[in-house]
């Protein structure tokens, strides 16, 4: 049985944490969540051999940054590679100049004037500094990359590689949500919903990459009460072929158009082969389910993801339970504004 190790760390008036040692890696639990407190948190690794600045460091960042960042100290990537098997992590502090595949790495330097033209400044911290330096430095890289056109406007992407899980009524209850110009919810399903008929130029459009776009666009979207809606193809056949590049020019093109202010794109299992497409979302939700079939499916998608170079996406990636309740409905909501302060 696991026992919990209290320690105090005194590093610019850092309070106790609770550690939990297990399999070569430290779990730290922040004060707020053993008093049960719901916090919007961002999950930082660190992994260096010297396991006791380490947790120095750890411990100060989980007090500083305790509604902000969870820290968790690794001792070796072995340690690392096994938690994230079923486990995600925004960003990764390495100890040595060495990035881990699938994970976002930053270099710990020891060396205050380390310059590398084969490192990227933004991608190396140094370690023997200030911990509120260190925080904020953190923060800038855990910040959200904004694209001017991207100011204008929010792109969602709702994806899941289970059925049957309320992935449609949840891209329609992320694009309703909208209460700025509007939201457009985009149907790229397996096949398409409602009954609409899907408008197949759009895709053409885009791949040729054609000035006629607005106005098809104008065209094709659908208004039904305070929300839009584009039914861009009709099978999975119809947008197999759609790229990761393509996506991009479309939502230049929607963001720059000023019409809505957040889209939402609604993605069949088997409508894209692209998975970079995943890369083009401001937020990116995950529809589960509470079965242990549909966990060991989505174990399974995560670590297919990350082995792709895509773990910064599937770590920031929202998990949630879509309740089986229309769209518009209060439990919705709720599910929606409760899954985002995970």
């Amino acid at each position: 049985m696991l026992q919990p190790v209290k320690q105090n760390v005194d590093s610019e008036n850092v309070a106790h944490s609770w550690i939990t040692e297990f399999r070569g890696c430290a779990r730290v639990s922040s004060p707020s969540e053993k008093r049960g407190e719901t916090v919007r948190v961002r999950s930082v690794g660190i992994c260096d051999t010297d396991i006791e600045y380490a947790t120095v460091l750890m411990d100060s960042l989980n007090h500083k940054g305790r509604d902000e960042i969870r820290a968790y100290v690794f001792s070796d990537r072995d340690a690392l590679r096994k938690y994230l098997e079923k486990n995600d992590l925004d960003i990764v502090l390495f100890g040595e100049e060495k990035e881990e595949p699938g994970v976002r790495s930053v270099f710990l330097s020891d060396n205050p004037d380390y310059k590398d033209t084969s490192v990227s400044e933004s991608r190396v911290i140094f370690k023997y500094q200030s911990v509120s330096i260190i925080f904020s430095e953190l923060q800038k890289l855990l910040a959200p990359a904004e694209i001017s056109v991207r100011k204008r406007c929010r792109f969602i992407g709702v994806y899941s590689p289970l059925g049957r899980c309320g992935k449609t009524r949840l891209a329609m209850a992320l694009a309703a949500m909208d209460e700025v110009r509007g939201g457009l919810y985009i149907g790229l399903e397996n096949y398409s919903g409602a009954g609409e008929i899907p408008c197949t130029d759009v895709f053409y459009l885009v791949k040729q990459r054609s000035g006629e776009i607005t106005r098809a666009l104008e065209s094709a979207v659908i208004r039904k009460g305070d929300l839009c809606f584009l039914y861009a193809s009709g099978t999975y056949m119809d947008s197999r072929d759609v790229q990761a590049s393509d996506i991009e020019w479309l939502n230049q093109e929607l963001a720059g158009s000023g019409r809505f202010s957040t889209v939402c794109y609604d993605i069949g299992s088997a409508a894209i082969e692209d998975l970079e497409i995943l890369k083009n979302f401001d937020l990116l939700y995950i529809p589960t389910l509470p079965d242990s079939v549909s966990d060991m499916k989505l174990t399974l998608f995560r670590k297919m993801v990350r082995s792709m170079g895509l773990g910064e996406e599937i770590a920031r990636a929202i998990e949630i339970e879509v309740p089986n309740t229309e769209p518009d409905s209060p439990e919705m909501i709720r599910a929606i504004v409760n899954s985002s302060r995970r």
